[in-house]
């Protein structure tokens, strides 16, 4: 099955691309949302260890991530993101 998708056909197994998001700072506030697609962590710091907390969209467990320490794309939809952590910003994708 082929999904449509911004003027293009994607394979069932191709990845999609990310239509918008929105660049939060992860650390102070907790942060509630639509679900999202993906997160992109952010981090400047060299050998320090950052940490995300989040909370998956379908089981509303929260998780965190540990050893965080360079930039990366998480593709997991959550729904929050709380306060305990420490990175330094998140872009959430849809």
């Amino acid at each position: 099955m082929d999904v449509r998708a911004f003027g293009s056909v994607y394979g069932q197994t191709a990845s999609l691309p990310y239509a918008s998001g929105f660049s939060v700072s992860a650390s102070g506030l907790n942060l509630t949302f639509a679900a999202s697609r993906a997160i992109y962590v952010e981090t400047n710091t060299v050998n320090q260890d950052k940490t995300l907390t989040v909370t998956l969209a379908d089981t509303k467990t929260p998780i965190t991530f540990h050893h965080i320490r360079t930039s990366q794309l998480i593709p997991i939809s959550v729904v929050s993101i709380s306060g305990t952590s420490t990175v330094d910003h998140c872009t959430v994708l849809y």
